[in-house]
Order: structure tokens, then sequence, then C-alpha cells
């Protein structure tokens, strides 16, 4: 009875919140419309284990980060409680990810989980001040602000009557302060869902179901410039912009390779349907991204893994496109309920030379 209280309650709670963000979207006439590339700092690993495996490691069983990747994941988990965090070195330093989460094993069918993101980048030059009021470049004049998004995510999934199945949804809030220019509020739902046969697993993972809308509000006189008696740099006071649904399809297989050794391999299509075209495989509005991770363990202690995601079709030079990707790779411990994964990427490995780095550590008990 307790249990069916609070989940009413969740469900009142955001449903109050959606109808309020609708409210102030209308009643105010703020232009709103989908971006790409909108809350994309949401894309971002969470654990290390699922970016060493090429963001592709959706179709297996719970691990700490999978609340986030597949909250269906949460029907089944082998203790009561999972508490854990991660740390990301993003793009050499140039960002910084933090990421903390706690899960609770409501019963033998289902499970819930907590977690905050953290999103940050710090140092970031502001020229708006570059020229004086003769026009003359001062360097002097330059100052410094950081970003900060954050992301509070409730998940809950449970398994089904049909054996094998499962069903999980994340509900998500987001605030976001672009260093005192602007400020945002948004929320969005994703949803998913589980199948196991055998030593194979399949999960469909809808992100953004209902698009995950920010309302801006806007410091818009902190903006704006007057330069010989008119306005530069005009602003409105608000905005929305709204980021399309995703649909991620994915797969694994494992099995065990001679005396206490297992290895698998997991598979993910990523298909966005915002009209990106930065993927050589795409139909109309519809763009399809791979990723793929093989992994290997011995005696569930010592886990490997290597993965690849991101393919992408990216100006090289101004007579021909290339093609890049993401690779990736990782290593992890675990031992009396501890767990510790490492994990670094090389994102756009054919024209970057920059890494990101990632750890996490999870408790379990």
């Amino acid at each position: 009875m307790r249990q069916y209280i609070l989940r009413s309650y969740t469900v009142r709670f955001f449903l109050a919140l959606t109808v309020i963000l609708s409210i102030t979207l209308v009643g105010k006439h703020v232009q709103a419309q989908l971006v790409k590339y909108a809350n994309s700092y949401l894309q971002l690993g969470y654990s290390a284990q699922y970016e060493s495996s090429g963001r592709s490691a959706m179709a297996q069983p719970y691990s700490f980060g999978q609340e986030r990747t597949n909250p269906a994941s949460l029907h089944h988990l082998a203790k009561p409680f999972v508490v854990g965090g991660s740390y990301a070195s993003v793009f050499s330093n140039m960002g910084s990810l933090m990421y903390i989460g706690g899960v609770m094993r409501i019963d033998s069918i289902s499970g819930g989980s907590v977690s905050l993101l953290r999103f940050g980048v710090d140092g970031i030059q502001n020229t708006l001040d570059w020229r004086d009021e003769h026009g003359n470049d001062d360097y002097g004049r330059i100052r410094r602000f950081g970003i900060a998004d954050y992301a509070l995510f409730v998940s809950y999934g449970r398994s089904l009557l049909w054996e094998g199945f499962s069903m999980g949804a994340t509900a998500k809030i987001l605030y976001r302060d672009e260093g005192g220019f602007a400020t945002g509020i948004g929320l969005g739902v994703d949803l998913a869902a589980n199948y196991r046969y055998g030593a194979w697993q399949f999960a469909a993972v809808a992100r953004d179901v209902t698009s995950t809308w920010v309302l801006w509000f806007i410091n818009a006189k902190k903006l704006s410039r007057v330069r010989e008696g008119k306005e530069l740099n005009s602003t409105p006071d608000r905005a929305a912009e709204g980021t399309a649904p995703t649909l991620d399809l994915a797969t694994s297989y494992s099995r065990p390779f001679r005396e206490n050794t297992h290895w698998g391999v997991t598979f993910c299509l990523s298909n966005h349907f915002d009209g990106q075209e930065y993927s050589p495989l795409h139909i109309g509005g519809v763009t399809f991204s791979p990723a793929l991770g093989v992994w290997g363990s011995y005696r569930d202690l010592v886990f490997l893994r290597l993965g690849a995601h991101q393919l992408q079709k990216i100006p090289f030079s101004r007579e021909r496109n290339t093609i890049s990707f993401t690779p990736t790779a990782g290593i992890g411990l675990q031992g009396w309920g501890i767990r510790v994964d490492y994990a670094f990427s090389a994102p756009l490995a054919v024209v970057s030379a920059r890494l990101n780095h990632l750890v996490s550590v999870s408790y379990t008990f």
C-alpha cells in the first residue's frame, strides 16, 4: 500500500510540473522549437562499463549506471542496495562530469533509483566587452565564466507476467545555469523494455518520448551591448527548446569460455528523428548510429572491454569528407561488493587528439 501511494504521488508530482511548464510556455508566448543537439550533455557516459563498451551495453544485467541507460534492468537486483559515483574528464579536462546514484530493491520483481548528474565547463572567455567604447581591442577587458548543467533522474523497473520480459521508466528534471547569462528548467521521460532468451538479451529504450523541453530564462540586459546608439546582440527574455525523441535498439550475447572465463559482445543501434545527417547511415530525417562492444572476464573479478561508437561523416578538408568514430577501452575490478571501473575514449579519433577519462566506483550490499 505504501509503495502504491508513493508511486501515485510521484506521478502526480511530475504531471503537475508538466502542466506548470506547459502553462508557462503558452501564457508567455514563448517561441519553442526542437533543436539539434539540445541537452546533449545527457548523452555522455555515466559509468565506465557503459563507456568502455562503446556505449552499447544496454541489454545486459544490472550494473551501476544501468539505471540511467536502461531502467528496465532494475527489475532484478542481486542485493538490496547499490550506491556509487562516477567522475569523467571530458576532452582532456576541458569539461568535467560527476554522477552519483543510489539503487534499492523494492520487492522481488521491481527496483528503483535516484541519481544526479552534473556537467560543467569552467574558464570560458567572455568577450562581450573585449573592445572599448572606441572600438579598440583590449584583452584586459576579457573575463571568464563557467557553466553547470544538472539532471535529476528517478527510475523504476519491474518484471512482467511473461517470462523474460521487463519494463522501466525514468523521469528527469533538468536545471541549467549558463554562467548567469541564462538559466533553464526542463522535464523529460524515458521508457525501456527488456527481453531475455537464454544467453541472448534484447532491449529497446525510447528516450525523450514526450520530447524533453527546457524553458530558458535569459538575462537579456547582461547580453545586450549598445554601440553608436544601436543595440547589439538583442535577445528575448524567454525561449524554449526541445530534444527530439530517439530509439535505442540493443542486444547482447555472452557465454563461458574455458574454465572461469566469460566473454560477450554488445551491439546498439540508435535511431535519431531530428533530421541529423552526421552519420553516413540515414534515410530521410532518420539517422542510424551503430555502437559495438566486446568484453571478457576472469572469475568475475577482472574485466577487459573494447568498443566503438559515434560513427560520423565530417569535413576533413574543403574538398572532401572523412569517416570518423570514437574508439573506447577499459578495465574493471570487483570483489567484496566493491566495483571499480576505468574507461577512456578518443572522440573523433581521425581529427582529434583529446581523450576522455572516466572512473566509476560502486558498492553493493
